[in-house]
């Protein structure tokens, strides 16, 4: 039975990847550099794999357990809810994605997952289908297809499970693996049982061959004492997996530093900050940074570790802490790039980003912001936006009445750089007729300008937040505003943590399906109207129009006119104000004594009286729908916005106070109801028990009593 399974594939690979590793290890083993003390346990676990058995090595798969932490008795159905869990989460996944970026897990080797639709999935899976999606949503797959023959190095690749995926989309890619020698016995093993044609080149040993020649190969392994030879590639992308986390400090700022010197144009990074048990790491996005300017890439509201529990209900925004997962992606910085350019080695132009390169001409861009006493994070806001790396833009400064230093601040700026204007109200005029104000200035002062933003004097941007929204705008005529992925924080500049808000319309066929999404999932439109917009498209949209919630009205509008775009990166850093926007705006909208007669009313009845007057009643009509057409359409808008602005009333959070106390009563008395029973069952057999035992008592002490008074055994002594 053992010749057999010596023959197999898998151990007959095992067997090759065996002897390149103990060389690898004779070579490096005196220039091994010292592990991170988690690493230096998980490599004494995993020390019998040296001398594997053949039925080790057919079930490779459950032994990677000390590198993957996940096992196939995780995925037994025990009806507990986890496999429920897992299935929501691989279709929350594949509605991102698609099916495209989809490899599940192969069987081969001990594969091991739930079996959905006849294929197996597991943890792994959806964690490296995440990072494609992630890839894909900030455009670190678009540059890599534009390649013939990409090169991708991983840092720490474990058991080579993302490897196989990614070696499965891109056939042609150069897959280089870093890690210790004695995790390519997994790695290895398993790449040359799923791709048996592959070439191999084990580095440190000696039919490795030049470095030049390692671009021809399909996967190239290199042990972790000779990384630094990976700088000689010409690399296109440096990837790593939640083990960033796991080293040390030393050894993070030594990968970048590597790829940085190989000329490597991206980084992406799934990783905490640092593991909770590392104190030998300070941070991963701060290791990054020094060679790298990061953005970070939304995919869902929660971490992979989280796939088979039930997701959280966030009520609150909390703090972030440096235990989350965060989705990375780095360009290389300019000031870190080799003499020879290593993007432009690789094919990418310089300037160039991963999103898609520097627009090929430069439209007119003019931003608007009002200023109403918010001195102190007013520099912040400025210099964020002043170090946007797309400058062609000019920069509006309206004051309305600030009574702190906001004045002396904004002059000061103005007089540095001549992109910014400052003008000043005499006296406050309010936050409607502020922001039109600043929109109108800005068309005055910027008349060629094609696009619109509005910022906040108290928000910061990533510096390519700007080039980003541009760059989505240029590439669609039909989109009329682009806005990013927004990450809030608090009054001292800390990042809060609450999902994000997702929505956007850039797949939509016609208005029809614009105006049906965007009454029953428009949500952020304070987010949207941050967001950069044709400025033409703003005009039509009357600006900025006297009613409550004119955000929302101004988001309605636009959908009439084009598509409303996100980017999928998280570009604009929002402060966290006291109270809701719905209470700072009844009080900051208009002046008090100024208000509109129908002000008071509910803004979806504000809203379709706007939209009657300006695109039903006019005659000839903005936009060229039938009166029953545009009926239907505000009546959907009352009842979807409606029913949205009641559940956020004082009233609606009345009645579900109210029904959670019935719900609770209901509970409390099915729990009372329940205990009562139970106690009078158990009650009653015990009783039942202690007058069985009391009446066996009395008949053995009144047969006992009996015999001593001779009334019982006279016959049996006489006889």
């Amino acid at each position: 039975m053992t010749d057999p399974i010596r023959a197999e594939a898998g151990f007959q690979a095992y067997l090759t990847v065996r002897d390149r590793v103990l060389e690898m290890q004779r070579h490096a083993h005196a220039a091994s550099p010292d592990a991170s003390a988690y690493w230096t346990e998980e490599l004494e676990i995993i020390d019998y794999m040296i001398e594997a058995s053949p039925l080790i090595v057919r079930k490779l798969r459950h032994h990677a357990f000390p590198i993957t932490a996940i096992r196939p008795y995780d995925y037994r159905d025990k009806g507990d809810g986890r496999r429920q869990y897992f299935e929501a989460r691989l279709a929350a996944l594949r509605e991102l994605g698609g099916d495209a970026l989809l490899v599940p897990e192969s069987p081969a080797l001990g594969g091991f997952g739930y079996a959905i639709d006849g294929q197996l999935f597991n943890v792994d899976t959806l964690k490296f289908y995440e990072v494609l999606i992630g890839m894909e949503r900030g455009g670190v797959l678009a540059t890599l297809r534009a390649k013939d023959r990409p090169v991708v190095c991983e840092v720490g690749s474990g058991w080579a499970g993302f490897a196989y995926q990614f070696k499965t989309l891109f056939p042609r890619a150069t897959y280089v693996l870093v890690d210790f020698p004695e995790l390519f016995l997994f790695s290895a093993t398993y790449l040359a049982t799923m791709f048996p044609g592959a070439r191999m080149v084990f580095a440190g040993t000696e039919s490795a061959g030049p470095v030049e020649t390692w671009t021809d190969a399909d996967f190239v392994f290199v042990p972790n004492t000779q990384a630094s030879s990976v700088s000689a590639l010409p690399l296109d992308l440096l990837v790593n997996m939640v083990s960033f986390q796991e080293m040390t400090d030393a050894q993070v700022r030594g990968y970048v530093r590597m790829a940085a010197a190989a000329g490597c144009p991206l980084v992406y990074s799934l990783n905490r900050e640092r593991s909770p048990y590392n104190r030998e790491l300070v941070s991963v996005s701060d290791a990054l940074a020094d060679h790298y300017r990061l953005t970070e890439v939304s995919v869902l509201g929660t971490d992979y570790t989280s796939v088979m529990k039930k997701p959280p209900k966030v009520t609150r925004m909390v703090p972030r802490d440096e235990l989350y997962y965060r989705h990375l992606v780095g360009q290389l910085d300019p000031a870190s790039r080799p003499r020879v350019d290593g993007a432009a080695r690789a094919g990418t132009p310089a300037g160039g980003t991963a999103a898609g390169p520097e627009p090929a001409r430069m439209p007119g861009v003019v931003l608007g912001m009002t200023l109403y006493n918010n001195a102190r994070n007013l520099p912040e806001a400025i210099e964020s936006l002043l170090a946007q790396t797309f400058g062609h833009f000019t920069l509006v400064l309206l004051d309305d009445a600030s009574s702190d230093d906001t004045e002396a601040v904004a002059r000061r700026y103005a007089a540095l750089d001549s992109r910014v204007r400052y003008f000043r109200h005499d006296r406050r005029q309010a936050m409607i007729a502020t922001w039109k104000e600043v929109a109108e200035l800005a068309a005055r002062e910027a008349p060629d300008a094609q696009y619109f933003a509005w910022v906040s004097d108290h928000d910061r941007w990533h510096p390519r937040w700007l080039l980003r929204l541009v760059a989505e705008l240029d590439a669609d005529p039909g989109t009329v505003l682009a806005y990013p992925i927004t990450r809030r924080m608090g009054h001292e500049g800390e990042e809060l943590e609450k999902g994000p808000r997702l929505f956007d319309t850039a797949t939509a066929v016609d208005l029809q399906d614009r105006w049906r999404r965007f009454c029953h999932d428009g949500v952020g439109s304070g987010d949207m109207v941050y967001g950069l917009m044709r400025m033409e498209a703003l005009r039509r949209a009357g600006i900025f129009r006297r009613v409550t919630r004119p955000d929302r009205l101004l988001m309605t509008e636009l959908t009439l006119q084009g598509r409303i775009r996100q980017v999928p990166e998280v570009l604009w850093f929002r402060r966290q104000s006291h109270g809701t926007s719905v209470e700072r705006q009844r009080s900051t909208l208009v002046l008090e004594g100024e208000e509109p007669p129908w002000f008071g009313a509910p803004p979806w009845l504000q809203h379709t009286r706007v939209l009657w007057q300006e695109y039903v009643a006019r005659d000839p009509r903005p936009i060229p729908l039938s009166r029953p057409a545009w009926i239907a359409m505000l009546l959907r808008l009352q009842l979807t916005y409606g029913w949205r602005h009641f559940r956020k009333t004082a009233a609606s959070h009345a009645i579900g106070r109210a029904m959670n106390r019935v719900v609770w009563w209901r509970k409390m008395a099915k729990h009372h109801y329940h205990h009562a029973v139970y106690h009078t069952l158990v009650g009653a057999r015990a009783a039942w028990g202690r007058s069985k035992r009391l009446w066996r008592r009395a008949v053995y002490e009144v047969a006992m009593l009996t015999r001593r008074l001779g009334l019982r055994g006279r016959g049996e002594v006489a006889k």
